[in-house]
């Protein structure tokens, strides 16, 4: 423990601090440039935000496996009504949020790791590139503020346990928020877990009776929500086996996700086959895990990061970069903690840092990352605002048609015109997307409007 209990070096922590939000804010400003619009899933919750009224989806237990996530729809709903479709202003929203989680890390590290490491391990969690997807990304809201709560849920336990006094209604509000996290997103099911390692491990406050105590109340929420959640997977998995969100319950599934992730983080990605990845990320797992094993905050922040994303592990057929971005915040601390308080001990950690930060950019990851994003982006907003101009004063006649080149990144695809209905307030309206790779006449003999796209343009045919 570094500087537990002794308030001298204040303002330097405070300074750091402030540094490393500052850097999420420049690193991430990017998103911010006019080009970037909304993508993919998108729209599909925007859709189901204007179209549902909040008590339809706001319930405390969850109704359904998959997607059953109120408090990020809540956020989804109240930037809708604020701000409807200025992708401006949403932009600005997820850019701020992820300075504030980067706050949040660094004032959870606070107590165990001096200033220099703190703000290493604040600047390696502002601009890792496992923070990009969540931070350009609308639909990504459920990892966002999952963040949030998760470091939220923590910092407030802790927070209770190293105070003095009023710890009661501390350990309150980390309950509550440890219920918001849960309904944020799925992963939040290990966070007892997570508060277990960080009580056990790194707070040790107390007798075990006492420790146990304090955390009974968060193992109560956990274990009705894990009910209820199995008793949905015995009901509903059906519906998703075979599919993207399907479990995948194998052994060698799991090993080759931990090696697909550390993979991923640690830009493992070689040239050779997914198994050559795969290797080499367990290469960087077992660095990792040496190097954390050698103090009580780098176990314990490298033990949190194992729950937080064991669960995706369970996903074979579905992984993300996304899933990086809330277990990315402790491995930042698990990878500046272990070093001994020596020069040449700080060196080599500045050094690990500043190669995990400054590889993206040498190799064009970054640059090439970004690029696709405005590029994509550039082109779904083009074909939305034609759509917009081209029915300023008119209404489409259902069954509409709508021709585009590339099915994945234009606006209308997902939701089968949910941006459509979206933009003309009419949930009935049938809408037909069409590649126009397939060749052929788009529009025939269908019925209705039909758009078509020609050189980037959306134009319409009748």
């Amino acid at each position: 423990m570094a500087d537990a209990g002794r308030p001298a070096s204040d303002l330097r922590q405070w300074l750091a601090m402030s540094i490393a939000v500052v850097a999420a804010l420049w690193f991430n400003a990017w998103v911010l440039d006019p080009a970037h619009f909304f993508f993919a899933d998108d729209w599909g919750w925007l859709a189901r935000v204007h179209f549902h009224e909040w008590t339809e989806t706001v319930h405390l237990l969850p109704d359904a496996l998959y997607n059953d996530r109120p408090v990020g729809e809540l956020v989804i709903r109240g930037f809708y009504r604020a701000f409807w479709l200025r992708h401006g202003a949403w932009n600005q929203a997820w850019w701020v949020v992820h300075a504030l989680n980067v706050a949040l890390l660094m004032l959870l590290a606070r107590p165990w790791l001096p200033t220099y490491r703190l703000l290493l391990a604040g600047l390696l969690s502002a601009c890792w590139f496992s923070t990009l997807t969540a931070v350009h990304w609308i639909g990504a809201v459920f990892d966002l503020v999952g963040a949030t709560l998760v470091l939220g849920t923590l910092l407030a336990y802790q927070h209770a346990v190293l105070s003095a006094d009023r710890k009661w209604p501390w350990l309150l509000l980390s309950l509550v928020l440890h219920v918001a996290a849960i309904r944020t997103k799925e992963f939040a099911l290990g966070l007892v877990a997570v508060l277990a390692i960080w009580e056990f491990v790194l707070l040790r406050r107390g007798a075990i009776r006492e420790r146990c105590i304090r955390l009974l109340p968060h193992a109560i929420v956990a274990a009705v929500f894990l009910a209820r959640y199995a008793w949905l997977y015995r009901h509903q998995h059906a519906a998703l086996d075979g599919g993207a969100y399907g479990l995948t319950l194998t052994a060698a599934s799991v090993i080759e996700g931990i090696g697909w992730y550390f993979a991923q983080a640690f830009y493992a990605f070689v040239p050779g086959s997914n198994q050559t990845h795969v290797f080499a990320g367990l290469c960087f797992a077992a660095l990792a895990a040496v190097l954390a094993g050698c103090s009580r905050a780098g176990i314990a922040s490298f033990a949190v990061a194992g729950v937080l994303v064991s669960a995706v592990l369970l996903l074979g057929s579905q992984r993300h970069p996304l899933y990086l971005y809330v277990p990315h915040f402790f491995v930042a601390i698990a990878l500046v903690a272990p070093f001994p308080q020596r020069r040449l001990a700080g060196v080599a950690t500045t050094l690990l840092v500043l190669v995990l930060l400054s590889w993206p950019a040498y190799t064009g990851f970054l640059r090439d990352a970004r690029h696709f994003v405005l590029v994509k982006g550039a082109y779904s907003k083009s074909l939305f605002y034609d759509y917009a101009r081209l029915m300023q004063h008119d209404k489409p006649t259902s069954p509409m048609t709508i021709a585009v080149a590339e099915t994945y990144f234009d606006p209308f695809s997902w939701g089968d015109g949910d941006a459509v209905r979206l933009y003309h307030d009419d949930k009935a309206l049938k809408v037909r997307i069409v590649g126009l790779q397939a060749g052929g006449d788009p529009c025939g003999d269908q019925a209705g409007s039909c758009f078509v796209e020609r050189h980037g343009r959306l134009t319409r045919v009748h």
